[in-house]
């Protein structure tokens, strides 16, 4: 797994909806951002759950080939950062 930080964009970004298709074909309606250099990617839960566009707060995270695990609908999301600042 690859993750980015995005916490060096300086403005705020646009926010729409992708449609996710699952496991069995299955078509999901999911919220996605419009990230620069990586186009719409969707949001995961976790952003979903408690959404903001601020990329001061957001990393996009990128499944490698080698992961044990890989979600089926996208290999790229977005999400709340796990970074903290520490003084």
């Amino acid at each position: 797994m690859t993750t980015i930080s995005l916490h060096n964009l300086t403005e705020r970004l646009k926010s729409g909806y992708m449609i996710l298709t699952g496991e069995y074909g299955r078509k999901y309606r999911n919220q996605a951002l419009l990230v620069p250099n990586y186009g719409w990617v969707p949001c995961s839960r976790k952003l979903q759950n408690n959404f903001t566009t601020n990329p001061s707060e957001l990393m996009v995270v990128i499944s490698d080939a080698e992961d044990s695990y890989r979600p089926v609908t996208s290999d790229i999301w977005v999400t709340r950062s796990n970074i903290s600042t520490v003084f």
